[in-house]
């Protein structure tokens, strides 16, 4: 398992996911200051942003954003979360109906 975070993340990229990471109410301390689920939340922040930009809906965003997650662990999450994108951009992703959700 690589990690390596892309070249493209700049150091604004970090500051800015590290401000989301720190104030998320949700994340529990001990576990948003491990490195690698750090690294994972990065990649995730990313993903997030990127399919936002695509007008992608965020009912989709968050359930991407979440199979990314779940499939990065024990592989490069970097790595794994560009390919979930590649996918969504290239229309490769289904998706499961929401039943909860329905009209």
């Amino acid at each position: 398992m690589n990690n390596k975070r892309p070249e493209f993340i700049t150091p604004d990229d970090i500051k800015r996911w590290d401000d989301n990471i720190d104030n998320d109410p949700n994340l529990i301390d001990d576990i948003k200051n491990e490195p690698i689920i750090r690294e994972l939340c990065y990649a995730g922040l990313y993903l997030s942003e990127q399919l936002d930009k695509l007008e992608c809906p965020p009912e989709f965003i968050f359930r991407i954003q979440y199979s990314a997650g779940r499939a990065s662990f024990g592989h490069d999450p970097w790595e794994v979360h560009q390919k979930f994108l590649e996918s969504y951009k290239l229309n490769e992703l289904d998706f499961e109906i929401d039943l909860d959700n329905l009209n």
